[in-house]
């Protein structure tokens, strides 16, 4: 679920999210719960065992509207007793009862973003809390019963040290977490660092920099006992996103909102970036709701891009998806999948990054190394044609 409100747009931000009132608010989540309904019949046979509530920052739409849409997923899908329900937050945006409220209706995974332990580093970034908001948050979380957290880490940030980058890991680490992600900050050309970018720069580590942050990192949260399963996550054990790890997998997943992308019945899809036309798509009575098919691409006007997906595209994405788990490519997987030998297809391409040593043999194929996993993009585009 996509949930596009946020307090204030951080500067490095490239999703589709805005400050919106109240009443956009109530709007948009009354349209998501009835694109909800709409896809309840195609997805009547399936038994929902990961949801994912992320933004924008849905905790800044307040815990009744939260909760309403917890009641509204329950009662549209199938969900497993064992159920993964995710919840993205940030500090300063939660209240105590609240995180008991949601907690006991059915949410029981929180992920937080601190993204730095240093307010500096946080005001750089335009973030709008500080490190002593994330304890009281993390805390409160705690107190209301979630065991399953995760934090957000952020390297690369402008003015951040390899120093600086170590005291947050290690404060992260403090608060012994289920599970952490860390990102290098990306800066796209249409959002205000991207316009900035030449003021900005300066700020920015090195290249070399960022590469050491990245080793440190991988190093520290490895010895505090957490799982490097994916390029930029790591768990304790049996702590791994299960809802990520679908993408990954290339297993099938639904999203809604504007801007949110899905793979479902062998199609990609996304909808358009465009939050008036999807609530005026769904502004009528719900007791009248409408009978459309979702697939009709004449008839539902909100898809960006629908596409079905080719077998040679199918084979692209899972190798491209594949090789960002630590596991890598199982090689008698592939066979089983596509009934192509994953050797025949793909070794002379491997061939100079295995001699580099970027990617490795394993028990069951090949992974990146660690050096592989921080040059991936660029590995990934010399191996992978989708042609």
């Amino acid at each position: 679920m996509h949930i596009p409100f946020c307090a204030s747009k951080c500067g490095y931000c490239d999703f589709y999210s805005f400050k919106a009132t109240p009443k956009t608010h109530v709007a948009y989540m009354d349209a998501l719960a009835k694109q909800l309904k709409e896809y309840s019949l195609a997805a009547r046979d399936y038994i929902v065992d990961s949801v994912f509530v992320g933004g924008g920052t849905p905790t800044h739409i307040g815990t009744e509207l939260l909760l309403e849409l917890v009641k509204n997923i329950k009662g549209n899908f199938k969900l497993s007793k064992a159920c993964e329900f995710t919840l993205e937050a940030n500090p300063a945006t939660l209240e105590p009862k609240g995180l008991k409220r949601l907690h006991k209706a059915g949410v029981n995974r929180l992920s937080v973003g601190l993204q730095s332990a240093h307010d500096s580093e946080l005001r750089l970034l335009s973030r709008t809390h500080s490190f002593g908001d994330f304890e009281a948050c993390y805390e409160e979380a705690q107190a209301a019963g979630f065991g399953d957290i995760n934090i957000d880490l952020m390297y690369g940030i402008p003015g951040q040290t390899k120093k600086s980058f170590y005291e947050t890991l290690k404060k992260a680490v403090s608060k012994k977490p289920t599970h952490i992600s860390a990102y290098g900050l990306k800066i796209a050309p249409e959002t205000p660092f991207g316009k900035n970018y030449e003021t900005l720069q300066k700020l920015l580590p090195s290249e070399e920099s960022e590469r050491e942050m990245y080793f440190m990192c991988c190093e520290l949260l490895e010895r505090s006992g957490y799982a490097h399963y994916e390029i930029s996550n790591f768990a304790r054990g049996g702590h791994e996103c299960r809802h990520n790890l679908k993408y990954w997998r290339c297993e099938p997943y639904l999203g809604f909102g504007p801007g949110a992308h899905s793979y479902f019945s062998n199609c990609r899809f996304s909808f358009k970036k465009d939050i008036r036309e999807y609530v005026r798509n769904y502004n009528y009575d719900k007791s009248g709701l409408q009978k459309l098919d979702i697939f009709d691409l004449d008839k539902y006007s909100l898809f960006d891009e629908h596409t079905e997906i080719k077998p040679n595209e199918r084979i692209g994405e899972y190798v491209m998806l594949g090789f960002r788990l630590s596991s890598g490519i199982d090689k008698s997987k592939f066979a089983k999948l596509f009934q192509m030998d994953f050797d025949t297809m793909y070794k002379e391409k491997l061939e100079p990054f295995l001699e580099s040593g970027h990617i490795v043999k394993t028990d069951a194929g090949y992974a990146f190394s660690l050096e592989g996993m921080f040059v991936s993009n660029h590995i990934l585009a010399k191996i992978v044609d989708f042609g």
